[in-house]
C-alpha cells in the first residue's frame, strides 16, 4: 500500500471526542505525531501524520469512549511499501 495521507477508523456507535484518539507507531516503536479528530456523526476517528510515512510496518493503537463512559481499546497494523 502507498503511504496514507489520512488514517480513519469507523465504529458502529458514537464516541465521546474528549476521550477518543489514537497513536501511530512504526516497527521500532517510535510514535509518529498524529492529531486525531472525531467526525460530526461521532462514529469515525481520523488523523493525518504530520509527515509522509516511510516504507515499513505501522501500528495504530486506538482508544475510544462511548457517551455513557464505556471505554474500549485496540490496535490494527498496516504496511507501507
Amino acid at each position: 500500500m502507498a503511504a496514507p495521507r489520512t488514517i480513519s477508523l469507523t465504529f458502529s456507535e458514537r464516541m465521546a471526542p474528549a476521550f477518543s484518539g489514537f497513536d501511530l507507531a512504526n516497527a521500532q516503536g517510535t510514535v509518529i505525531p498524529v492529531q486525531a479528530r472525531v467526525s460530526k456523526d461521532g462514529k469515525t476517528l481520523s488523523g493525518s501524520p504530520r509527515s509522509a510515512l516511510a516504507a515499513g510496518a505501522y501500528t495504530v493503537n486506538w482508544r475510544v469512549a462511548s457517551p455513557d463512559g464505556h471505554r474500549m481499546t485496540g490496535s490494527t497494523t498496516f504496511i507501507v511499501r
